[in-house]
């Protein structure tokens, strides 16, 4: 998988919406999605432009109308932006990023107990 850049919240809405959908998608299929944001033809386009150079979709020409790909999952993005989530704030280890969580009190105990039963079940599990 090569390198994306980053969504923003806008991207990631339109994004989320075409990982939900049959792909292709079109303009028109997502213009009424989002008709309650009032967007025009032009906004959508520019926003689908942004995601296609940005690495997220390819688009294909089948007579006159545009069809848009997503080029990973939503899944796999998860993970990229996981990743660099962690390296940017949390040197690239999890473990520093739940410590964080449990040092700040973001945990309660009840999540503790779920994490450490999670553990358990992925212990030989690889």
């Amino acid at each position: 998988m090569g390198k994306v850049g980053r969504l923003s919240e806008t991207e990631l809405e339109v994004m989320e919406v075409i990982w939900e959908l049959e792909p292709p998608v079109t303009v028109s299929q997502l213009l009424d999605i989002f008709e309650s944001k009032g967007w025009k033809t032009s906004t959508l386009s520019t926003i689908l432009k942004r995601l296609i150079e940005k690495g997220f979709l390819t688009k294909s020409l089948s007579g006159k109308v545009n069809y848009y790909d997503p080029v990973m999952s939503m899944h796999d993005y998860k993970k990229v932006e996981t990743q660099s989530f962690l390296s940017r704030l949390y040197h690239g280890k999890a473990k520093n990023f739940i410590a964080a969580l449990v040092d700040d009190n973001e945990l309660s105990q009840e999540d503790i107990t779920e994490l450490k039963e999670w553990f358990k079940s992925k212990e030989g599990k690889k």
